[in-house]
């Protein structure tokens, strides 16, 4: 994906997607940063991360399987090399509790259409690449695709403490550098103010 369309991709699907942060409450948010400081730690000592909290390896496999046909891998990292499914699974367990049986019980229709449209198949994530693509442009109005877009591009750029962006993986897709202090001048904008002029 270019960096325009990416661009254009996040200007389109971020809209809205920080009502449920705000309505977060501070323990649970606070649940989702120690889930995602153990996974962290466990990655940084060469460990398996943590086990999933709220998805079965098949559902894990489905929802991350959606995620990297959202921002899919190229020359920059997609929603895999983040660890966005470590987002969603800690968000379900934590702040968005309260969405886990509704999301848990639309993955099951969205795989009951799976099993449907290609018989053999009871799974997204063993789909074909190509069939995956066509299934999700048929499913863009649904609940589940949505919820999982949103939770996606959450995981994919926000802080690394939330449980995705590992290693700041979507911070290097946006260019972002995560540097809390800066020298002025900032930029040729306020070069000149910075002069005294």
């Amino acid at each position: 994906m270019s960096d325009l369309s990416r661009r254009a991709f996040l200007a389109a699907a971020g809209t809205g997607i920080g009502a449920a942060w705000l309505a977060a409450r501070p323990e649970d948010v606070a649940g989702a940063h120690a889930h995602a400081d153990a996974a962290r730690r466990a990655s940084e000592r060469g460990e398996a991360p943590p086990p999933l909290e709220v998805l079965t390896p098949e559902q894990a496999a489905d929802v991350e399987a959606v995620a990297a046909q959202v921002i899919p891998t190229d020359d920059l990292p997609g929603a895999r090399e983040a660890h966005v499914i470590h987002y969603v699974d800690s968000s379900l367990a934590t702040w968005a509790a309260d969405q886990r049986q509704p999301f848990l019980e639309s993955l099951d229709r969205f795989n009951a259409t799976v099993a449907r449209r290609h018989p053999g198949r009871s799974r997204f994530a063993e789909l074909t690449s190509e069939q995956q693509v066509r299934l999700l442009r048929a499913s863009e109005r649904d609940w589940f695709f949505r919820q999982v877009r949103t939770m996606t591009v959450i995981g994919m750029f926000a802080n690394p403490s939330w449980g995705g962006n590992f290693e700041g993986a979507g911070w290097r897709v946006l260019g972002f550098e995560p540097r809390y202090v800066w020298q002025p001048p900032f930029g040729e904008y306020d070069a000149d103010a910075q002069r005294g002029s």
